[in-house]
């Protein structure tokens, strides 16, 4: 690999990938959890709605973002299907068997095309350039997150759009990796946390 950032050029699905293989590479020995729900780790439950958001440099013991909520462009409903159909042709099986019908798989990209600019794309766009993230945010720490139903679970749970992005759309070499890091939101390598571009996730510890 030779690099400390995430493996990050999507490549098409391959249906002869097996999930099954990979859960059995990281079943823990001294315990029973799933590790494709651990990799999507859990963020506090508390969350701020976006309308009550307050700038990320004004808060004590954040880190600054570089991003202007003011420059936030949305996009339209016919946008947003556009991507999330390029999305998935790139989606890894492993997110494909997780999520155990193609709606849902779709809801979730869903939710992280409403909460990316329509000028950027964190999974197909150029790796120089940052990707903000204009969603929901964790109260305490401003790392970027959504909320879904993990499959078999029934109440909601908030999740880091960094860890959901490498999920459904990481490398084996690279997935691997992230699995041995901390159920925490990944440090991504631009220094901006609310950045979620997939090439900027960071493998550091």
């Amino acid at each position: 690999f030779g690099s400390s950032t995430l493996r990050h050029r999507p490549r098409r699905a391959d249906p002869c990938a097996s999930v099954q293989r990979a859960e059995a590479m990281f079943q823990c020995r001294m315990c029973s959890e799933n590790p494709f729900l651990a990799m999507f780790g859990g963020a506090p439950q508390q969350r701020e709605d976006k309308k009550k958001k307050k700038p990320a440099a004004k808060r004590a013991g954040s880190a600054a973002s570089r991003r202007n909520e003011a420059d936030f462009q949305p996009r339209s409903d016919e946008e947003v299907q556009q991507i999330v159909k390029q999305w998935e042709i790139y989606a890894h099986p492993r997110a494909r068997e997780f999520f155990s019908t193609p709606e849902l798989l779709e809801e979730v990209l869903t939710q992280l095309a409403k909460g990316i600019d329509r000028r950027d794309d964190p999974v197909l766009g150029p790796d120089s350039k940052d990707v903000y993230w204009y969603g929901d945010v964790t109260k305490d720490d401003l790392q970027a997150a959504i909320r879904m139903v993990k499959p078999g679970e029934t109440a909601e749970s908030v999740t880091y759009v960094n860890r959901v992005l490498a999920f459904i759309f990481a490398t084996d070499e690279s997935f691997e990796q992230l699995m041995r890091l901390p159920k925490e939101p990944f440090k991504m390598h631009c220094g901006d946390q609310l950045c979620v571009h997939l090439a900027h996730i960071s493998l550091a510890v």
